[in-house]
């Protein structure tokens, strides 16, 4: 049924008020004005399309939804943030990446009082969009230490921008500061842009750095069977004593999930009877929780098992706990 013309322009008004968060709310007042003394000298003045303060401007928006200034026929979001700025249009990332550090905390501070994850992440997503890579680092240590004890949804837009304007200095300084809450979103962006390459490049560090670059992929379940089976070959034989005795057992209780056999064909065939035995009973525990009758039938094949480490694999394989992290030097 077609909408009466008197009732087309409530409808607008009331999708409008559900747009989101207005950007040019939380932009301070030096951003406005060196945005509109760039687009003035630009030929975008007061009366161009898109001036500061008229509601052309930016908008941040997610899947077909458009975030306003105020006079755009959008609601800012004032109520949330605390801010009672005027709208601004701001048409590039000159301006945001003029701005010092204290005044892009400021920034980020406004953004991460928003009570909405959904439009928390988009606009600091959009924001970090238009900051230089050595601003996102910054914001990002920020986000961490100083936005209301540790802000992880700003974190995490943050964190897919930095990947994506250079994803292996992301990995290597994010790890640099041994903050699990920055490694892991950082790991996280670069594997949805390429699945398999944070793998590759965490196993190309140098040995004593491997267990650390590997480890946020395992304690984020960030990598598929054919990764897992390539990170249990390569720590088998590592160099470092690490990757051997801490990501070896744990990389294959998790490959145990989903190729159980091949787990107990890698946990079986490691050299050290202690490390063996150890990775043997993880493995056990994991099939115990997915696939028991598998490890029972590896069991009964297994003739020449001393009676007591017998017994021990069968306790691991009735009675299976979760496989918790892999452990810290």
């Amino acid at each position: 049924m077609a909408l009466s013309q008197n009732l087309r322009p409530w409808l607008f008004a009331l999708l409008g008020l559900g747009g989101g968060v207005a950007l040019g709310t939380l932009l301070p007042a030096e951003v406005s004005r060196v945005s509109a003394g760039e687009r003035k000298g630009a030929g975008g003045g007061p009366g161009a399309g898109g001036a500061a303060g008229e509601g052309g401007g930016l908008q941040v928006g997610h899947e077909g939804t458009q975030v306003r200034g105020p006079g755009s026929g959008g609601k800012s979001d004032k109520s949330e943030t605390g801010d009672g700025a005027p709208g601004l249009n701001l048409q590039g990332g000159e301006a945001l990446g003029k701005l010092p550090p204290e005044k892009v905390l400021q920034l980020f501070e406004k953004v991460s009082n928003l009570r909405s994850e959904s439009r928390k992440y988009i606009l600091a997503y959009r924001l970090a969009s238009k900051l230089e890579l050595g601003q996102i680092e910054g914001a990002l240590k920020s986000a961490l230490q100083d936005l209301s004890d540790g802000d992880y949804v700003t974190t995490r837009a943050l964190a897919r921008r930095w990947v994506e304007l250079d994803p292996k200095s992301a990995a290597a300084k994010a790890l640099e500061t041994k903050q699990q809450h920055m490694v892991i979103p950082v790991m996280e962006s670069w594997t949805r842009l390429d699945a398999a390459a944070p793998l590759s490049w965490a196993l190309k560090q140098a040995p004593e750095a491997q267990a650390d670059a590997v480890r946020p992929l395992l304690m984020g379940r960030l990598l598929e069977a054919p990764q897992l089976e390539k990170l249990v070959m390569n720590s088998a034989g590592s160099e470092s004593e690490e990757m051997r005795k801490q990501i070896f057992p744990f990389a294959t209780s998790r490959l145990a999930e989903s190729n159980p056999q091949g787990a107990l064909h890698a946990a079986s065939s490691v050299e050290d009877q202690d490390l063996r035995q150890r990775t043997l009973m993880m493995v056990l525990g994991r099939i115990g929780q997915t696939a028991p009758e598998a490890g029972k039938a590896w069991l009964a094949s297994q003739t020449d098992l001393a009676p007591e480490l017998r017994q021990q694999l069968e306790q691991a394989l009735n009675n299976p706990r979760g496989g918790g992290r892999p452990p810290r030097r």
